[in-house]
């Protein structure tokens, strides 16, 4: 089948769908079916075309899936998209248009192709889909958008130079900016983007090396249709650059869709000997005229006449130097056949194959390189010679079997660009060495080194030993320079003959056994005659599959054949079956009508077949066939894979909000064994008036955003997240409550009270749940309860967390002095304050109160509300076990009291959560608090929206979220 999936919106609404239309091409089929022939697999109906109709302007992803026979494995199969047909457009899986246009309508074609092993059989598949691009007549319009032009400033021209320690600026700008969202990221290599800044500015402090080692990129979002576009910001530093490993070299290799004779190039330039560099650089090749080809280490070229010929460079540049690398891949020739392909061939030097004899062959590059060439000679995988010409002295039958000449060569640098370097080649051809069986059933024996017969087991062959001269002689036979007659194991069986007649003496080998090869002389009259004879024995069983490894309910065949035997071996042939728990070796029940069942054909004497149409997780164990009669034993192994159980995970699964506070929530899916699901989830809200965007994060994992927030009306809206293969799904829920003054709690209607009205035996709230123990006992990060302490009841029922310690005794029995902040804060503030005018003391939470406390109202003056820094990064996300650190630094005067938030709740007490706080500057007139929050051994239920809240006096300041999310 073909996929198609594409983005779009409608109007000026960002609906940020993401549609996967599914077309199975054969609709008539349940499952792929196939037919064999001549060694090749091939679809039951090629000639159907699928269809399908897509917006101007959307992305639109083709992904050319298909339902594999089982002889053919995934990573066997190689792909080729064609539009039109038999014109080459890309050799993935999935071919992408990015931006569809009205002439990207037409017939696109998807072929699949793959080699079955050794044996030549091929597998191969084709499919049609036709696509119509229709005009957007959306109430956003149908016109086409081109791309906007990105100016960074500064930045613009490219590179801007940076001091290692010095603050980085740049200004990301579009035309119509209004039209636009501005974000800045940094992208590590596998894809994963760090937001740096929210909107159009990017300030970086005091920029170190790591803060360089990837990608920084402006993203714009059209508004309109959801369109992202991006541009790197390039950044040279000017002190502080980091030394380079001397050996770095520039190579060039193949890649394995590279099919030089068809004239198509596929190329990938990178460091091979210091490949932890290459994520260090950015990849561009360029064209004999300096010409960008293609951005990135892959170059992709098909050859079509003379002017793509030349030179490709390979232009490797370090991102925090600017130290520049080279690489050349160089097309020389006049004919592009010649231009780029290199042929290495094996060419037999000895006209025949004659044991004894020496045999000779020589390996040859074509067209020949200007380079020396190094040629290496291997015989059954090992290593045997160096050299282009390989000599056997006397071919002897170890010798037969597989050759493999490897060549290797450097290309000059002649003409080259300084530093240039170009990366050896290599390439092999392998000759395979095989003696054929004879044909004749006798043969003459020659002079030595004499002739050769090859034979299988249980053959009659006749050995020729002639004479010229009639009349009696004296022939004397030997068997490997014994006479043969005197032979201990020769003739054991009695299956060895002699006859003499006038001009002949014959050795016949009647049903011939692995005891008879060897080499057999006759001497006449002192001249000697020999034949070698070659018993091909490959005697025991063989079970095929040995491993197999199936879905359930799928159909598994085993077939166990016997070698070096004559005779109707397959009756004979028994099959006994163990489960991989157990220990005992049962026979296998071929008479269940859904089980096993025997099916022996009597044209292939020596192989016994077993299969099943469907099996189960009961099947799996161990399949023995026996030959009783000679005592052998095979075994294959079936392993059943149960279907998989998918589990969808909505991380946070609930999450409480401030009214119009963004809003992210993530979805995966996974099965039993916490393997990724193949598709991602599918992400919804529960409330036709939300418009919420979806990101596809990972192949698994999707991301819905509410960048505008929610309204208090909306509280309580539901998400739900569904895996649409397998149907497993989770609901998730968004409580939206906006914030309450300092003192002050929400009842379960959203009204804000005083806090010590909670749980003091009077009913305040308007649905009573300020005496709904469950309720009113929750913890509140501000207002704290006031405890029972030196035997005395408290006066009152709460009091203010940055009240602690203050010098002042709020809950009127000392508690709230006994609960001291960190050390480090006490020490730098203590716990009064001295009036300037006067030298009263007063307590130090009456500081920037609004009250009058000194004589000349010194405490209320030099005030400054707290102000937390913006952090860079917003999004945390951890595995289930890991630990996730939060930051928060906050300035003011007073110095702010630092309070953390989950899901505008307390953040956990257990020890697995843990806030420290320390003071900076703690002499200056404005001191800074950085109080950091660590959360180990990471649990769900972890996963949430935490916020830090800073306290100063009569001033408060929130922070924005921090969105901690479980990783699958």
């Amino acid at each position: 089948m073909v996929a198609i999936t594409y983005a779009g919106y409608s109007g000026q609404r960002r609906l940020g769908l993401i549609a996967c239309i599914w077309l199975l091409l054969c609709p008539t089929l349940g499952q792929a079916q196939y037919w064999r022939h001549a060694s090749a697999i091939r679809p039951a109906q090629p000639d159907y075309v699928s269809r399908a109709t897509v917006l101007e302007g959307r992305r639109v992803v083709l992904n050319c899936s298909v339902e594999l026979p089982p002889e053919v494995s995934p990573q066997q199969v190689e792909y080729r998209w064609e539009r039109p047909e038999g014109n080459p457009i890309g050799y993935n899986k999935i071919y992408v248009i990015p931006q569809a246009r009205l002439s990207d309508a037409g017939l696109y074609v998807c072929l699949m192709t793959a080699h079955l092993g050794y044996a030549g059989g091929q597998f191969s598949d084709r499919y049609r889909l036709n696509l119509n691009v229709q005009e957007d007549i959306s109430i956003g319009g149908s016109a086409y958008l081109e791309e906007p032009r990105i100016t960074l400033t500064p930045g613009d021209p490219p590179p801007l130079d940076i001091e290692l320690g010095k603050d980085l600026y740049s200004r990301c700008s579009v035309p119509d900016e209004q039209n636009y969202d501005f974000r800045w990221i940094r992208r590590a290599p596998g894809g994963e983007d760090e937001q740096l800044s929210s909107n159009a500015r990017l300030i970086v402090s005091q920029v170190k090396r790591e803060d360089l080692m990837y990608p920084i990129l402006c993203q714009v979002t059209r508004r309109s249709d959801g369109q992202v576009f991006y541009k790197e910001l390039k950044l040279r530093t000017t002190n502080g650059r980091p030394s380079l490993p001397l050996n770095l070299q520039l190579t060039i290799r193949s890649l394995p869709l590279e099919n030089l004779a068809e004239g198509r190039v596929m190329r990938r330039c990178l460091f091979e000997n210091v490949p932890d560099v290459n994520q260090m650089f950015d990849f561009r090749w360029l064209d004999q005229s300096n010409r960008v080809v293609t951005d990135g280490d892959t170059l992709y070229l098909v050859i079509q006449d003379l002017t793509d010929l030349g030179h490709y460079t390979c232009e490797a540049t370090h991102r925090q130097t600017g130290t520049i690398f080279h690489a050349r891949y160089h097309v020389t020739r006049a004919e592009p056949s010649q231009a780029f392909h290199y042929t290495v061939s094996i060419r037999p030097l000895s006209p025949e194959v004659i044991m004894g004899q020496p045999y000779n062959m020589v390996c040859e590059v074509t067209p020949p390189p200007s380079e020396r060439v190094q040629y290496t000679w291997y015989h059954n995988d090992q290593r045997i010679s160096r050299g282009a010409r390989l000599e056997l002295p006397n071919l002897a039958y170890p010798d037969i079997g597989s050759y493999v000449c490897m060549a290797e060569w450097t290309p000059s640098t002649m003409g080259a660009a300084d530093g240039a370097r170009l990366g050896p080649m290599s390439a092999n051809a392998t000759m395979e060495l095989i003696l054929s069986l004879t044909r004749e059933s006798q043969v003459g024996l020659s002079a030595p080194p004499g002739s050769v017969l090859v034979t299988l087991p249980g053959e009659t062959r006749e050995l020729h030993c002639e004479y010229d001269v009639t009349g009696p002689r004296e022939v004397v036979w030997y068997f490997e320079n014994e006479p043969l007659e005197r032979h201990p194991t020769l003739n054991a069986t009695g299956r060895v003959y002699r006859v003499d007649k006038m001009r002949v003496s014959i050795i016949t080998l009647r049903g011939v056994e692995s005891r008879h090869g060897g080499t057999y002389e006759c001497s006449v009259d002192g001249q000697s005659k020999q034949t070698h004879v070659i018993v091909r024995v490959n005697e025991g069983l063989e079970i095929n599959p040995e491993n197999y490894t199936v879905d359930a309910d799928a159909p598994v065949e085993f077939h166990c054949r016997a070698h070096g035997i004559e005779g109707n071996v397959n009756r004979q042939i028994e099959w006994y079956f163990r489960r991989f728990d157990e220990h005992e070796i049962r026979p296998l029940r071929l008479s269940d009508p859904d089980g096993f069942v025997r099916q022996d054909d009597p044209f292939a004497s020596h192989t016994s077949f077993i299969n099943k149409r469907h099996v189960n997780k009961q099947d799996e164990g161990e399949y023995i066939c026996r030959l009783p009669s000679r005592g052998w034993e095979e075994v294959g192994r079936l392993f059943v894979r149960s279907p998989a159980q998918m589990r969808v995970v909505l991380t946070p699964s609930t999450i409480t909000v401030r009214v119009r506070a963004p809003i992210e929530m993530e979805c995966f899916a996974m099965d039993d064994t916490n393997r990724p699901s193949a598709y991602p989830p599918t992400i919804r809200i529960r409330d036709p008036r939300i418009r919420p965007t979806i990101e596809t994060v990972s192949n698994n994992r999707v991301r819905m955003r509410i960048p505008e927030g929610l309204t208090a009306d909306m509280n309580g809206v539901q998400v739900e997240c569904i895996h649409e293969d397998s149907g497993a799904s989770v609901i998730g829920v968004i409580n939206v409550e906006d914030a309450c003054p300092q003192g002050h709690r929400h009842c379960r209607s959203g009204e804000c009270l005083p806090a010590g009205r909670f749980c003091d035996g009077v009913r305040d709230c308007a649905d009573n749940s300020d005496e709904d123990p469950m309720f009113c006992n929750a913890c509140d990060p501000i207002a704290k309860k006031c405890e029972f302490y030196r035997n005395q009841q408290p006066l009152k029922q709460t009091y203010m967390i940055h009240w602690a310690c203050d010098g002042e005794d709020d809950c009127g029995n000392g508690f709230d002095e006994s609960r001291c902040p960190d050390p480090s804060i006490s020490s730098c503030i203590g716990t009064m304050y001295t009036c300037p005018t006067g030298n009263r003391q007063i307590p130090a939470s009456f500081v920037c109160d609004k009250d009058n406390d000194c004589p000349y109202g010194e405490d209320e003056q030099n005030c400054a509300a707290p102000i937390i820094e913006p952090s860079t990064i917003y999004r945390f996300p951890v595995r289930t076990g890991g630990q996730v650190v939060l930051q928060c630094r906050v300035r003011g005067y007073p110095l702010p009291r630092v309070v953390w938030r989950f899901n505008w709740g307390c953040v956990s007490d257990e020890s697995r959560f843990r806030v420290v706080s320390s003071v900076q500057d703690c002499n200056q007139p404005i001191q800074t608090v950085v109080s950091t929050l660590t959360i180990s051994d990471v649990r769900p239920g972890d996963d949430g929206i935490y916020n830090c809240e800073a306290l100063s006096g009569s001033y408060r300041a929130m922070s924005n979220d921090y969105f901690v999310t479980l990783e699958g």
